[in-house]
Parts: structure tokens; C-alpha cells; sequence
């Protein structure tokens, strides 16, 4: 019996645990963008930009400025192999990897992301690692300048011309990573925008402060998915309270009936006659009227006939109140009797209980 009540409880404890574990949409795992991994070969991204090295559907862009203090150049871009530097990938066996050698630049790459749905949330993730050293070599930053690391989301699907013009007005960036996180680390970085399009676009955006020997940027592991219906959208039911607000005027209903009531309130204790009611209250004063038996005792002179009659009136007075205490003896009789038998009633339901739980353990120990 023992096993089964043990099973009985496993098995209650399961159902908790799988009703209570929270399940993800599947579209939440639905990664839309292409090669997230940056594996696979790597082209120029045009044959005039041979050091711009690109995993496929990824593309570069940048913004050369000579005269910016310090210098923005080209970045190159080219793969980070695992078998070369472990330390440098994340997922699979390459990350994307740009830098500049004594420079600094203002640049980064984009994916344009198609058949999303206007007016849904989307979620651009990365994992970012940065090595920034004014030293020849090693694999630690020494002195690391701030790389003002970001990544956007533009949410009308705008491209970057790449190394001519800026950034379209309308990409959406996030807030400036920290350098603790991305020196010598990998960072996972994210951000939320609603989309305006069927198409968004997804940018990574660094700039560092200083013209380090290396200001060297890795990326791998990216994705963008369906976070939802904007957020935006549910503060629209914080309007309903408004209604609310208009029930409270049928509480000026029961302010005027109570109003009303009260009148005849005061209107009930001014019965004046109820004042007056008290008066004949003092008609007990002919109550005053024993006195007229007072004055019969003049026949006293009779001692004999009035001793007489006050035992008389004595018996009259015991006569009187025996029968009215006579009905209560008999419902105390049968009270006294009704109690007799409640005993009884109570012997027999609690030997029928007794059977029945007996019946109900023996059934128990078959099974």
C-alpha cells in the first residue's frame, strides 16, 4: 500500500513540475538571420576592397577621415580561426574580426533581415569581444582605449552605403557597452526595436578613443528574433481605468435619498402625543383605589369571617398559579423524555459509521 501511495505522490509532483515550467513561443527560437556564425568561406566584399574580408551575407561599411583626431581608416576585416586563436571564437570554428594597426576608425558591418512583420518587436543579440593594446603583441589588452562599442537595429530596413556617406538617420543603437565587459572577454550585447518594415537591418558600430598598436573587434553567435507585440501597446488598457472614474457619479443617487429620509426621521419624533402618552400612565393613581378594600376591613369586627377569607383568598391565589406552572412541568416531562431517546439515535448512527469504515479497509487490504 505503502509503494502505491509513494507512486501516487511522483506522480503528482510531476505534473506540478511540467504544468509549472514555463514553455517558450516557438517562434522565440526562431534565429532570422543568416549565417549567425560567420563560418564558411570569406570574400572581399568588393574586388577595389581586397583587404575587406567578409563572412557570406555580412557587409562591411566605414568612414575614412584623415583629418579626425584619431585618424578614422579602413578597418581590415578577415576570420578568426579557432585553430589559430581558440580564445577568439565562440561558436563553431571562425568569428568575424575587423581592426586597425596604429589607428583608430569608425566602422562596423550590417545584415538586412527580410519577411519580419510591421508593428512586432525583433531582438538583435551578439556576442562581442574586444583587444585593444598599445603593445606589438600578447593576447591581453595592455592600456586598452575605449572601443564606444554599440549595436542598432534600424527598423526601416535602411543600408549603409559602406565607405561613402553616414549612418542612416533611422538606425535605432544601443547604449555604449562597457569596456569591462568586451576587454579580453567575450559580452553578450542585445537590443529590442519594433519593426516599421518587412525588412530591418542589424549594425554593429565601434570607434575607439586612441590610435592603439591594435584596436582589434571579434564577433560571433548572432541572432535576431521575435520578441513580441511592441510593449508600448499595453499601457492602452491603463486607459480603461477612465470609465472607471465616471461609475463613481451614480454615487450622487444615494446621496440625495439619504437626504430625504432623514425628514421623515424628524418628522416621526415630534408626535407630541407621544409625550402625552405618559399622562395616562398616571391612571395608575385609581390603582389608589384599594383603598376602598381598605376600608372593608371595617367589617373586621367579624374576626372570624375575615380570617376566613384571607386564607380563601390565599387559596385562590396558590389555585391560580399551580395550573400555570402545571403546562411547564409537562413540557419538562417531555423534554426529560426526548432526551431519553436522543442516546439511542446516537448509538445507532455511530455503529453504522463504525461498519462503514470497516467495509472500506477491508476493501483497501484486497487491493
Amino acid at each position: 500500500m505503502q509503494r502505491y501511495l509513494r507512486l501516487l505522490i511522483l506522480l503528482i509532483a510531476l505534473a506540478f513540475i511540467a504544468v509549472s515550467y514555463p514553455v517558450r513561443p516557438a517562434h522565440a527560437q526562431t534565429n532570422l538571420l543568416q549565417n549567425p556564425s560567420f563560418e564558411g568561406n570569406y570574400s572581399a566584399w568588393l574586388p577595389q576592397y581586397g583587404t575587406a574580408q567578409m563572412a557570406a551575407n555580412w557587409t562591411p561599411w566605414w568612414v575614412e577621415d584623415g583629418n579626425h583626431e584619431p585618424i578614422w581608416a579602413q578597418p581590415e576585416y578577415k576570420p578568426a580561426e579557432r585553430q589559430f586563436f581558440p580564445t577568439r571564437v565562440v561558436d563553431g570554428e571562425r568569428a568575424q574580426q575587423y581592426f586597425t594597426f596604429y589607428k583608430s576608425h569608425y566602422a562596423g558591418m550590417y545584415q538586412q533581415v527580410f519577411g519580419v512583420t510591421p508593428g512586432q518587436t525583433y531582438r538583435f543579440s551578439i556576442w562581442t569581444q574586444v583587444w585593444s593594446s598599445t603593445e606589438p603583441t600578447g593576447d591581453t589588452s595592455v592600456g586598452p582605449a575605449n572601443p564606444r562599442l554599440h549595436i542598432g537595429i534600424d527598423p526601416t530596413g535602411a543600408a549603409w552605403p559602406g565607405a561613402v556617406g553616414s549612418a542612416p538617420p533611422t538606425v535605432v543603437w544601443s547604449g555604449e557597452v562597457s569596456m569591462t565587459c568586451v576587454i579580453d572577454n567575450w559580452c553578450p550585447v542585445s537590443i529590442d526595436v519594433t519593426a516599421q518594415n518587412d525588412v530591418i537591418t542589424v549594425y554593429t558600430r565601434s570607434s575607439p578613443d586612441f590610435a592603439n598598436t591594435h584596436n582589434d573587434l571579434y564577433f560571433d553567435a548572432a541572432s535576431v528574433t521575435l520578441v513580441g507585440p511592441p510593449p508600448t501597446a499595453t499601457p492602452l488598457p491603463t486607459n480603461t481605468p477612465g470609465p472607471a472614474t465616471d461609475t463613481p457619479v451614480p454615487t450622487n443617487t444615494p446621496d440625495t435619498p439619504p437626504t430625504d429620509t432623514p425628514v421623515p426621521a424628524t418628522d416621526t419624533p415630534t408626535p407630541a402625543p407621544a409625550t402625552d402618552t405618559p399622562e395616562p400612565t398616571a391612571t395608575p393613581l385609581p390603582t389608589a383605589t384599594p383603598l376602598p378594600p381598605t376600608a372593608t376591613p371595617l367589617p373586621p369586627t367579624d374576626m372570624p369571617p375575615t380570617t376566613a377569607v384571607e386564607p380563601t383568598a390565599t387559596a385562590a391565589a396558590v389555585a391560580e398559579v399551580q395550573p400555570t406552572s402545571t403546562p411547564t412541568i409537562t413540557g419538562e416531562t417531555n423534554s426529560a423524555e426526548s432526551d431519553d431517546s436522543a442516546p439511542v439515535g446516537l448509538i445507532l448512527m455511530g455503529a453504522g459509521l463504525l461498519l462503514l469504515v470497516g467495509l472500506g479497509g477491508a476493501v483497501l487490504l484486497r487491493r
